[in-house]
Formats: C-alpha cells, structure tokens, sequence
C-alpha cells in the first residue's frame, strides 16, 4: 500500500490518496513521487508507481479523510492524468521489438458507486488498442521516444512529446477507482523497469493558466510518499 497524504482540501477537509494493489502476477512494485505545488522548491508535483520488467498490477486508487482515513472523501469532479507512456530499453539486442511496453487498462464501471469514470484524452503516441471481456478501455504506448531523461519533472510544464504520451480520464464524484498498469518488456540483464506517472486536477481549485492547461492542468494536490 502506497499513501500520498495531506494532498489538498475541500471544504476545510484534508484528503490523501492511497493505491492499494490487488495482486494479479506480483507484489514486487514501486511507488512514490514528490514535493511540492507549482514545481516550487525540490518537488515532482506528481506521483507514480514503477512496474518491473514482465509484469502487471491491478491497483485501486482510494481517497480518504487524512485524519480518519477509514472515512472515504468524494471529490466532485476530477481529471487524472497518466503520463510518461513510453518505452525505451539500452539492451536493445535482449529487447529488439519493444515498441508498446506500456499498457494502461481499466473498466469504466471500475469507480465508487455513485461516480463515473470517461476518457478525456489520448494523446497521440497512445494507441488505442480496443476493449476485451476484461477491460473496455486499453492503450499501450506507440514508439519509444522517449527515454528516462525525459521524464516530466513538471507536470504543469510538459513538452509537446510528453504530452503526446499521455491520458486523461475524467472522474465525477468520485473516491475510488481502479487501474491496471503494465509493462511488457522482458527481463533483460539491465534489471530496468516502467515508471507510470500520474497527477490530477480539480475544477474547485482557481482556474488554470493556459500553460498549465498545456500541461494537462494545475494539480490539485501536493505529493508527500509515506509506505505502509
């Protein structure tokens, strides 16, 4: 279980959000990200969960009351933006057709009764690669472009290349959901792994800049990593 706490208020009510993974072929992920609102000081201003090579987790993103986090928080409306949908291996000879490593899944039904959940956006180095009898919503990234240096560092200020390897899914009154994230490359002798980066935008925050629409919104929340 991952925990980002104290990540804004609504109505005077601090909320976090916690990923819990519902185990599907491991236990062995990642998580965490970093800092700070507006990309002040030291921080990411997003979180992510790393995959490792050949694997696959289902997770269910939870918010709650930071101080009862029994109590689940609904927020009204909620953009979620997954970013960073990319491939790129140095171990090019134990990885020669690594185009769509990256997979992000998920049912539309998959949120807290009461809410919904609809795609916003695909960016275009994300293929839509059509619904099964698991998931109505699949997509895998397209080329590998990017590599590890060019991971967003600021999710407010992404470059036209970030922001093509990119989704955004809009949520209504919402305190959970799940989403299953991928990485289907091989294991290979540099032990590497996928990184999903994620940040999300609220309309009850003041309206964004137009850099920040850019970017796919301001964030509504500040991104502390605890582990429990």
């Amino acid at each position: 279980v991952h925990k980002w706490a104290n990540l804004g208020q609504i109505n005077s009510v601090s909320f976090d959000l916690i990923a819990t993974h519902i185990p599907l072929t491991h236990t062995n992920y990642t998580g965490g990200g970093g800092g700070t609102v507006g990309g002040v000081a030291s921080g990411t201003g997003y979180g992510y969960i790393g995959m490792p090579q050949s694997t696959a987790g289902l997770f269910e993103f939870s918010f709650v009351e930071s101080s009862d986090n029994t109590n689940a928080f609904t927020i009204p409306n909620l953009d979620f933006s997954i970013l960073d949908i990319d491939h790129y291996t140095a171990v090019t000879s134990e990885d020669p057709n690594n185009i769509g490593r990256e997979n992000v899944r998920w049912n539309s039904g998959s949120v807290n009764s009461g809410g919904s959940m609809s795609l916003l956006r695909q960016g275009d180095q994300v293929q839509d690669v059509g619904g099964n009898a698991d998931y109505d919503n699949r997509f895998k990234s397209i080329d590998t472009l990017l590599s590890q240096v060019d991971n967003p560092t600021d999710p407010n200020a992404l470059t036209q290349e970030q922001f093509d390897h990119s989704l955004k899914i809009g949520f209504t009154n919402v305190s959970s959901f799940q989403i299953r994230f991928g990485n289907s490359e091989p294991v290979t002798s540099d032990g590497g792994g996928r990184k999903f980066f994620f940040s999300g935008t609220s309309t009850l925050v003041p309206e964004p800049s137009s850099s920040m629409l850019v970017g796919l919104g301001c964030m509504i929340v500040l991104f502390r990593r605890s582990r429990s």
